[in-house]
């Protein structure tokens, strides 16, 4: 074993490792290797940071609570599951606070501030609900992600079933989960998010992971073409239904993306993927589980910093990637095909027909939080339209959600709904909320360096200022904010991406694109949020009067180079650093079908 991590997945006994004994003990947290294995189980221990020094004051001891996240392919829910999903918030919210749930950048939902206590309840409640936390985190594959908005005259059939298969395939088969949340009883399994079938008694071999798992999470994402909501370039492998020179149906599977990186060592970076091949639509999970195995076998475990797939095939390159793939499955694989150009990740928003008979309304959700207060309840009209004129729920990778099968009758009913709810329909929100994304952040996520998710408002309202002083009114910028470099709400592709580095300053990265097809480049370290403005400002005056017609701000960024933009930012910290005198990120960009 090459570290302390992988020594403790050889010896969990398949992901159980101490976790009944401390699920049955009076202590309020759980051990590091204990928490380090609920990970595979969708759990997370965390403790609210708001309190730290508060409790250590008073010599107490973190305020420890649990994150929980479903795994939701393809982010299809049917509106049982859902009311089984939100039922469930309102039981696990702490006594005086509302019940809220968290739609995540990847189609999942997440409960947050769940007491240990209550864990067991919780998820044992979500599989008979047919909804699974297994697999959501941990050092498997993740959550299946999908662009899987229905607009009209589109075949989702194939793509979610692919996800459905892909989900199938690679959730673990250790009886831990059932054994633990379960009490051993085999889970029902009817639907796309369902939980899966229990192994028989004792059948734990895990024919795809092994005992170790993989070296770290791994990450697929599905986009139909044109369709680029979930920035497929950015996963460990992107697939990309589309025929074949001879009609035949298949897909372009793209390999080696992922967007972590660490602040102290600039060996680790952002990577987009790369088209490998195109395989048949009968052989695309084989050729997947061919690139997953390459990982578990070659992936570095000796630094979690570098266990990513991208960091391989980095050092390998797609070609050496395709032949192992093709050395495991015994067969040659086809070049990729061109793949069309992409689409406006937002067009998912408002109105739009789903068949001949039915629509969708995409619904934003800012910041992904989903929480009823006096003058707005999201959660009670999401209930109320699945109730009544709703068939299903769809969640987006932009954290927003679709309610499908309306009919063309019920369309004025389900638009009182949400005004009587004081739900804001998407014309009604400026552009830079509706092209804005953040991950959580303080107080929860014990990764965070700085505020995310509770700031973005701020952000937002100073981008809304800078954009209507200009005379910009009719620009969206695509912004991603992030408390920390792991980059959950996948900065590194953003028109203008701002990255924690401490608890009030921020990296700022600019030069991506709506598209996802480009990575940004850092501009300038160590941004004090109050700021903000004295760096986005001048960069917003330069780009009023030197952009072409048409031209997008990260187009427009990339075109004119970092280095040169930062030239004309004032210093805004002693701490600061711009483009020129750090070393420039080197673009990792590869033909994508623009």
């Amino acid at each position: 074993m090459s570290s302390d991590a992988e020594q403790l997945k050889h010896d969990s006994h398949y992901l159980r490792g101490p976790l009944a004994a401390e699920l049955a003990n009076d202590e309020s947290g759980f051990s590091d290797d204990a928490n380090n294995l609920l990970k595979f189980h969708g759990i997370y221990q965390q403790d609210d940071r708001d309190r730290r020094r508060e409790l250590t004051r008073a010599g107490e001891g973190p305020a420890y609570s649990c994150m929980v996240r479903c795994a939701v392919p393809a982010g299809v829910l049917r509106s049982d599951q859902w009311f089984e999903i939100d039922r469930l918030a309102d039981t696990v919210a702490p006594e005086g606070t509302p019940g809220a749930l968290r739609l995540t950048t990847r189609q999942g939902v997440q409960y947050h501030f769940v007491h240990k206590g209550g864990l067991k309840g919780l998820v044992n409640a979500l599989n008979h609900g047919l909804v699974t936390t297994y697999a959501a985190c941990g050092d498997v594959v993740r959550n299946i992600m999908v662009s899987s908005a229905p607009h009209a005259g589109r075949d989702l059939e194939r793509v979610e079933s692919l996800a459905r298969a892909l989900a199938n395939r690679f959730r673990p088969r250790s009886a831990a989960y059932w054994e633990l949340w379960l009490d051993g009883e085999r889970a029902v399994s009817s639907g796309p998010a369902a939980a899966g079938d229990r192994p028989s008694s004792g059948d734990d071999a895990e024919p795809i992971y092994g005992p170790t798992y993989l070296p770290r999470k791994f990450k697929i994402g599905i986009a139909v073409p044109g369709d680029n909501s979930i920035d497929v370039y950015s996963n460990c492998v992107g697939i990309v239904p589309i025929d074949g020179p001879d009609g035949e149906p298949g897909a372009v599977v793209l390999a080696g993306g992922g967007l972590g990186r660490n602040h102290a060592d600039e060996t680790t970076f952002p990577r987009l993927a790369e088209p490998m091949a195109w395989v048949p639509e009968d052989r695309i999970v084989d050729v997947v589980e061919g690139i997953v195995v390459t990982f578990r076998d070659w992936g570095n475990r000796e630094d979690r910093r570098k266990a990513r797939l991208k960091y391989v095939v980095e050092e390998h390159g797609i070609d050496w990637l395709r032949h192992q793939v093709e050395e495991y499955l015994g067969t040659t694989l086809a070049d990729p095909v061109p793949l069309p150009p992409w689409e406006n990740p937002r067009k998912h928003l408002g109105w739009h027909r789903q068949d001949d008979s039915t629509w969708f309304i995409g619904v934003p959700v800012p910041g992904g939080r989903l929480v009823d207060t006096d003058l707005h309840r999201p959660r009670a009209a999401i209930r109320a339209v699945l109730t009544d004129h709703a068939d299903e729920i769809r969640l987006t990778p932009n954290q927003d959600v679709l309610l499908c099968g309306i009919a063309e009758a019920d369309k004025a009913a389900v638009e009182q709904l949400l005004t009587d709810h004081g739900v804001r329909q998407a014309e009604r929100f400026p552009l830079s909320v509706l092209s804005s994304m953040a991950c959580p952040a303080l107080p929860t996520c014990g990764k965070a360096l700085g505020e995310a998710e509770r700031v973005l408002p701020e952000v937002t309202a100073t981008l809304d200022r800078l954009l209507a002083e200009r005379g910009l009114h009719d620009v969206a910028i695509e912004t991603r904010m992030t408390g920390c470099p792991n980059g959950c709400a996948r900065p590194y592709v953003a028109e203008l991406g701002i990255v924690g580095r401490t608890k009030s300053a921020y990296d700022i990265f600019i030069g991506g694109d709506p598209a996802g097809t480009r990575l940004a480049t850092r501009l300038i370290e160590s941004v004090p949020l109050d700021k903000l403005a004295d760096v986005v400002g001048p960069l917003l005056d330069r780009y009023r009067v030197d952009r072409l017609l048409g031209e997008g701000f990260g187009d427009w960024a990339d075109r004119r180079g970092v280095v040169s933009l930062a030239e004309h930012l004032p210093v805004v910290s002693p701490r600061s650093r711009r483009a020129g005198r750090v070393e420039v990120e080197r673009e990792r960009f590869v033909g994508v079908g623009r």
